[in-house]
């Protein structure tokens, strides 16, 4: 599967957590790149409370001042939440905690979810969706070297 610039990926609020920890680490660089349009990023708005009020609690001003400068530079694509209620019968497999995350990815046909929860991982791979669940580090080894912007030895 090739990439390009219009592939959008979904981020849980666990990759924009790190992101802001550690921006020279795999979730800062994917949101650097949609910063720079090579990827488009989505999120819904229960992910980016979630990770701002993690963000808050355990990371302090610096990495909150991240985020905030993620959340300026990146040109998310803000996903409608859809009421759990109805998601229930169709995430049968999905933990009940991240069926929000799974059902906006969906929403809005997202083909990849960037996410650190292996349970989420897990969950994904077996639930048969369209959608592939990985680390950043697997997108960006598995992935992005089909993106049609990335460098090639010309040897």
């Amino acid at each position: 599967m090739t990439i390009n610039r219009s592939t959008l990926v979904f981020f849980d609020a666990s990759c924009l957590i790190a992101g802001a920890g550690s921006p020279s680490g795999g979730s800062g660089f994917l949101l650097s790149l949609c910063a720079r349009g090579f990827l488009r990023a989505a999120v819904s708005q229960p992910v980016l409370l979630e990770a701002q009020r993690n963000i808050q609690n355990k990371l302090g001003e610096d990495a909150l001042s991240r985020f905030y400068n993620f959340l300026a530079v990146v040109p998310f694509i803000l996903v409608p939440v859809t009421e759990k209620e109805e998601l229930r019968d169709y995430y049968k497999d999905i933990n009940q905690k991240d069926i929000h995350v799974l059902a906006a990815a969906n929403a809005v046909h997202s083909p990849f979810l960037i996410t650190l929860d292996k349970g989420l991982l897990l969950e994904v791979a077996r639930a048969d969706l369209n959608i592939t669940a990985l680390t950043p580090s697997d997108f960006i080894k598995k992935i992005l070297p089909t993106h049609v912007d990335y460098p090639t030895d010309q040897d």
